[in-house]
């Protein structure tokens, strides 16, 4: 072809037709341009194309994440109401007299009340999109929105742990170890004691104890922050899903 085109050009030349040869020089240029421009849109039509796949593939692993979030979410915001359930009881014994507080098991309800874990989800999809840069290849708007605000919704609710740790170990847990038995309330917790604390003591006294109704105040606050940065994660947790659920 190329020899085709040659021998044209030639001809033109050695006929003195420059005018038609000028043209034919153009037409061919034009022709190559114009080749050029179909191979780069071809190129650009299958760069689309595997950008698609592979989008499509970061949003099903990202519905595949998040689900898994969204379960162990539930199940850590159950345990929380509880936590919170078991501390308004505590604070309701407060003032009370021997007789009432019998009628309850208050280490269980201080068992249950401290037992509190921090949620975990699962960041491996995302990060990966963080550090590679493929964040750009979600066409969505709104679903990289929601991805940025999951970040700073981890972010505070890694400040209520926190608080919420922080309190317990250096509030809460040393007024037990100086004014209750651990060993007792633990008997309720994984280490299930078979025999309480041999040694007497004087639990029912933390209940006239103006210091434990602090506490308590103070521990029924940090869980119940802690359980709305988890109501964040949830909302954010279920944008995330309903936007990537065609791909799951």
């Amino acid at each position: 072809m190329i020899k085709f085109f040659r021998h044209i050009r030639q001809r033109f030349l050695l006929e003195n037709r420059f005018s038609k040869y000028l043209l034919y020089a153009i037409g061919e240029i034009i022709l190559v341009v114009i080749g050029i421009l179909i191979a780069l849109q071809i190129n650009n039509w299958n760069n689309n194309e595997l950008n698609k796949k592979e989008e499509a593939m970061i949003l099903k692993n990202l519905n595949f994440e998040f689900n898994k979030n969204k379960k162990d979410l539930k199940i850590i915001k159950n345990n929380y109401q509880r936590l919170i359930g078991a501390t308004k009881q505590l604070l309701d014994l407060i003032g009370e007299k021997n007789i009432i507080l019998q009628k309850h098991n208050t280490d269980s309800l201080i068992s249950e009340s401290i037992n509190y874990l921090d949620y975990r989800p699962t960041e491996n999809v995302l990060s990966d999109l963080i550090s590679s840069g493929n964040l750009k290849l979600i066409s969505s708007d709104s679903l990289r929105l929601h991805l940025f605000q999951w970040s700073s919704f981890i972010n505070e609710k890694e400040e209520a742990w926190e608080t919420l740790d922080d309190f317990s170990q250096n509030m809460m847990m040393p007024y037990l170890t100086k004014n209750g038995s651990l060993k007792n309330i633990d008997s309720y917790g994984f280490l299930d004691w078979k025999q309480g604390s041999k040694l007497q003591t004087e639990t029912n006294g933390m209940f006239l104890d103006i210091e434990f109704e602090n506490n308590l105040d103070n521990h029924a606050w940090s869980l119940t922050n802690y359980l709305l940065a988890l109501d964040n994660l949830e909302t954010t947790i279920n944008s995330i899903i309903t936007q990537t659920s065609k791909y799951r």
